[in-house]
């Protein structure tokens, strides 16, 4: 299925916390949008396996940062 093209219009801060998302993911900032819309959506078993395990280890190293500084 090809894939479609469209345009929005985001704040200037959404934007640049977009961007900076991506940069420390290493990812685009369509990946991180189309993750976005997904999970939004209530699609998440559309994002790739590797994408969610990425944010579960995302949330486990804040849990344990947590319970360190407690």
């Amino acid at each position: 299925m090809a894939s479609l093209q469209f345009s929005i219009r985001l704040p200037e801060k959404l934007d640049q916390r977009l961007n900076a998302y991506a940069q420390q993911t290493g990812t685009t900032k369509t990946r991180v949008m189309i993750d976005a819309l997904a999970h939004y959506l209530g699609c998440a078993d559309d994002v790739p396996l590797t994408r969610r395990v990425f944010e579960i280890e995302e949330r486990l190293a804040a849990l344990e940062a947590q319970m360190k500084s407690q």
